[in-house]
């Protein structure tokens, strides 16, 4: 198939951006089926196998998409065009993306559900960016935006210092605590604080970690990062919110409903095993994957049908 994906972001990204780097992996991985992808993206980006075509800002996109597209994938923007079949890759919890419209793709089960939709697709890692491994160094990983309360970097450093194991911080540093809380369970846990990492550091951590801590307080629409630790092998102990519990089965890591099932899957996660992790992101969120459920979308549209049966 011709099919176009249209950014609002630059890619890729270096560090923190989800959504941009599931804009990369997508258009990568349909041009590897053998697909004819074209990206219109902001001025700077790259993506190799592609055709790229830069948008300048403040452009509209439909000035630059070409005739012979087939299906307009979009992401973070609107697009004024109704000769050709399009749909909407939704990625956040904002009232204006929760707004039912037939064209939006969610990003699970539970986020197509609050928006009154059945379609989605789970997000997909590249894994030829992470590490595997099954040894694993004695430290716990948080890596989330720490200043963001709702991913619970407060909850996280409370378990270090309660239960005495060794945390590290990837995703800001302690100044973020301002926003967050934890700032004194930081001072008398054993906790490292790495700043926003990318790239092989993060790679790294995710493989050598015991397990990824992730105490969600808000209903998560995907977490990427949850699909990052389990492709290097890491379980997940995190909270029944959002897509979680698509995410996260028994073999893979524990759903907790407080603290103190927080801290008793801590002492049981090395009974999980990190080929079991990544089988599990193999099977499901992969850009593979991935890209192929979205062919399955675009050829329902390019025959004329809706994305919802």
């Amino acid at each position: 198939m011709r099919i176009a994906h249209l950014s609002a972001w630059r890619v890729p990204v270096e560090r923190y951006g989800g959504s941009q780097r599931v804009v990369y992996w997508q258009a990568t991985a349909q041009a590897a089926l053998g697909h004819a992808v074209t990206l219109l993206a902001p001025p700077g980006s790259s993506c190799p196998g592609v055709r790229l075509i830069e948008v300048p800002g403040g452009t509209p996109y439909g000035r630059y998409l070409p005739d012979d597209i087939e299906v307009a994938h979009l992401h973070g923007i609107g697009l004024e065009d109704g000769h050709r079949p399009q749909l909407t890759t939704i990625q956040g919890n904002s009232p204006a993306e929760l707004t039912y419209l037939p064209s939006k793709v969610f990003v699970s089960r539970d986020h197509a559900r609050r928006a009154g939709a059945r379609a989605f697709v789970y997000n997909g890692v590249d894994p030829a960016e992470y590490l595997y491994r099954e040894r694993k160094d004695d430290y716990i990983l948080f890596l989330s935006k720490a200043s963001r309360p709702v991913k619970g970097v407060d909850v996280a450093l409370r378990l270090a210092r309660r239960v005495g194991f060794r945390l590290v911080v990837a995703g800001g540093t302690r100044l973020a605590l301002r926003r967050t809380g934890g700032w004194w369970d930081s001072m008398r846990a054993k906790v490292h604080f790495c700043g926003e990492v990318g790239g092989r550091r993060k790679a790294e951590l995710l493989a050598g970690a015991r397990a990824l801590l992730f105490p969600i307080r808000w209903e998560e629409p995907f977490g990427i990062v949850v699909a990052e630790a389990l492709i290097s092998g890491t379980p997940v102990i995190t909270t029944p919110h959002g897509a979680m519990p698509e995410l996260v089965t028994p073999d893979v890591g524990f759903l907790c409903r407080d603290e103190q099932e927080l801290e008793e899957a801590i002492g049981r996660v090395a009974t999980l095993s990190p080929a079991a992790c990544r089988q599990r992101a193999l099977e499901h969120f992969t850009s593979s994957v991935c890209a192929h459920k979205y062919v399955h979308y675009y050829q329902r549209l390019r025959a004329g049908g809706a994305l919802e049966p």
